[in-house]
């Protein structure tokens, strides 16, 4: 089951599933004490290039989190933390 949040992270691109049938480079949101990868509904899973954009950047994060998967609605720049 989903939950909505709302978490201030900074997006990465980092490998996930290393040496599994699901192998690829990811685009997580990490946050204080917790980590996601990012998807978007609708969004292709394994490249999206609206997040692939966000790499580098400290964002507040809106959407549902199910497990370890965050899927994002909405976000805008966050301040420096």
């Amino acid at each position: 089951m989903a939950v909505e949040v709302q978490e201030v992270g900074t997006v990465v691109q980092k490998r996930f599933a290393a040496g599994s049938k699901s192998d690829h480079e990811a685009v997580w949101l990490e946050c204080k004490d917790k980590q996601y990868i990012l998807r978007r509904p609708g969004g292709n899973p394994f490249s999206d290039p609206e997040l692939t954009a966000l790499v580098g950047k400290r964002i507040q994060a809106r959407g549902r989190v199910q497990d370890y998967i965050f899927f994002l609605t909405d976000w805008k720049n966050a301040p420096p933390g």
